[in-house]
């Protein structure tokens, strides 16, 4: 009963300190000075506090706290802001200052290609940075001026990807870990038991980012007017550029100074305020002030519904819960004004049952009579392509990760780790496989085949769904699956999507199905919005247990692969997921 007051009262004075916080913030913000109107001839900034994801999301307390995360603007409310800036006449250019966080190449792309549409305007993009990353070059490339300071560092080395591996350091500790899998190119499993990457997953790592690096040179190619050739040669030869060889290869247009860049931009649209070398507006106050954009405001409605994180069971709000992503595309099912669906999917997978209940609402909606239409973000592969298979069109980026069809089981270990310490487990049990998932014992050989059947079991239906939902012959997809992960572009040469395109183009698409030339959209949100979300942060404190305090990325990483062993330890059992933490840069 004690526990009991205690865990309620600290419950309770949790919420009223989030309260407290938020009414802090609430009277801030009210007493705050109003924002000063926007010049009538001014730029649009776009810096490095930018921040995407695919629907926005709010900072955990803990990490707003230490001021170590911010919020981020949905890559969809960006892209817009870019569109509007084209046609408002007080924008008069862009200047894309330092490097933005972008969600992957694929955002990039996505980005660049509302950018070129300002550019088609007559507006010019202005771009400069100390240093330039791949990454960071990839957007800015449309820019024309680009610009970076003499000492400046110019990256084009190439792409590079890193997995780590943790085999040494749990058998070193006492950790075991047994597996069973289907796929050749099934590689989730293999930082926990190999102390290198496999033949197989070596072959699928150096065809992805052959075709990530094929898509990047290609696009910049395009928007500087350079051959693919030429770009491949400074990869192999040079990798890293000073400004004025980057200047001589036509990668920049301009070796100068911030100062210099400052009294252009004062040229052309004139000074700013007392704090600001030019007339500006930033990118966050420019979108608050924007219209809701018409989006022909007749017409049958589409739904979108956005699907990002790793599959989990249930109704998680970490990551895609499958029952909660379903009872979405259920309640749109019902609803008479939704005519179509756009599922916009970024998840590396995760749970094979969850992704099993996210289908099935995919076929019932099929059934229903609404089309849907599933658009890939960075990545949607394994769990996230089972949760596509079955739309009536997929559209994907050339550098999208899909594929990856294929599963696995994990059974952690620890006893060893117990023994160490001087902890016994005993396990009592009625039956043989009662202790299948324990994480206190070794699984004999007969508990294994049986996990191996159930998992040869779930893989052969998903070969089966993936057969059906695209019109393939079993045995094509069987020889195509085996866990291996492929690019949009290599994707759509073996049917596993069906067009090369971004979010609107999947809008695109299924308006053209529902037979419309004129439609509405309506973004569907979650249920847990605002201050559910934000009591949620105080209230699961495992979400943060570290933030980053200025810890070298490669700590962050590692911690990154722990709670992936955490997860895997507290959900022993079936995955249809990536190799997971997969960095590229």
């Amino acid at each position: 009963m004690n526990d009991f007051l205690k865990t309620t009262l600290a419950s309770v004075i949790g919420i009223m300190l989030a309260l407290g916080i938020l009414f802090t913030i609430f009277a801030s913000y009210l007493a705050s000075e109003p924002e000063p109107e926007i010049s009538s001839s001014c730029v649009l900034v776009i810096d490095e506090t930018l921040l995407t994801s695919e629907a926005g999301s709010m900072p955990s307390l803990m990490g707003w706290m230490t001021e170590q995360e911010q919020a981020s603007l949905p890559l969809r409310k960006v892209i817009e802001g870019i569109r509007t800036a084209a046609t408002d006449g007080r924008i008069r250019a862009i200047l894309l200052l330092n490097e933005g966080q972008y969600h992957g190449m694929t955002a990039r792309k996505e980005l660049q290609s509302a950018l070129l549409e300002f550019r088609a305007a007559n507006k010019p993009i202005y771009a400069y940075a100390s240093d330039y990353s791949q990454s960071g070059y990839y957007l800015s490339s449309v820019a024309d001026p680009v610009i970076m300071p003499p000492l400046g560092i110019f990256d084009m080395k190439g792409l590079a990807a890193e997995v780590e591996y943790y085999a040494t350091i749990m058998e070193s500790v006492g950790i075991e870990m047994q597996v069973t899998r289907v796929g050749k190119y099934k590689s989730a499993v293999e930082p926990f038991l190999l102390s290198e990457s496999s033949e197989a997953n070596r072959e699928q790592m150096m065809a992805i980012l052959n075709g990530l690096q094929s898509t990047f040179l290609a696009d910049v190619g395009q928007a500087r007017g350079i051959s693919e050739e030429t770009l491949q040669a400074i990869v192999q030869t040079q990798g890293l550029l000073s400004a004025p060889q980057a200047l001589e290869a036509g990668l920049i247009d301009k070796v100068a100074y911030f100062d210099e860049l400052l009294a252009e931009l004062q040229d052309l649209v004139g000074g700013g305020n007392d704090h600001e070398a030019f007339a500006q507006v930033g990118l966050f106050r420019y979108l608050e002030e924007m219209d809701a954009p018409d989006d022909a405001q007749n017409g049958p409605t589409i739904g979108v519904i956005y699907a990002e994180g790793e599959i989990v069971d249930g109704f998680s709000e970490a990551g895609i819960g499958g029952d909660r992503l379903a009872a979405q595309l259920r309640s749109a099912r019902f609803d008479s004004n939704i005519d179509g669906i756009v599922l916009r999917v970024n998840s590396p997978g995760g749970s094979a049952s969850a992704s099993e209940v996210i289908l099935r609402e995919m076929q019932l909606m099929k059934q229903a009579g609404k089309p849907v239409v599933v658009s890939m973000g960075p990545v949607a592969a394994s769990g996230g392509y089972w949760i596509s298979c079955h739309a009536d069109a997929i559209l994907a980026q050339p550098n999208t990760i899909t594929g990856s069809i294929g599963v696995f089981g994990m059974f952690p270990n620890i006893e060893g780790l117990l023994d160490e310490v001087g902890v016994k487990v005993e396990i009592f049990k009625t039956g043989p496989n009662a202790d299948l998932f324990s994480l206190y014992n070794h699984k004999s050989d007969a508990q294994m085949a049986v996990m191996q059947g159930y998992v040869d079991n779930i893989y052969e239906g998903f070969l089966d769904r993936v057969a059906e939902g695209r019109g393939l012959h079993r045995d094509f997809v069987h020889e195509i699956a085996q866990g291996r992960v492929w690019t949009g572009a290599r994707a759509l040469e073996l049917g596993l999507i069906d067009e090369l395109g971004d979010l609107d183009a999947a809008i695109e698409k299924c308006a053209s199905l529902i037979g419309t030339e004129e439609w509405q959209l309506d973004f569907l949100e979650d249920e847990a919005e605002g201050i559910d979300l934000f009591l949620e942060s105080i209230l699961e404190p495992e979400d943060y247990p570290v933030v980053d305090l200025g810890m070298p990325k490669e700590v962050l990483s590692l911690w990154k692969g722990l709670k992936t062993f955490r997860g895997y330890a507290q959900r022993p059992g079936v995955y249809a997921r990536l190799p997971f933490n997969l960095n590229i840069h």
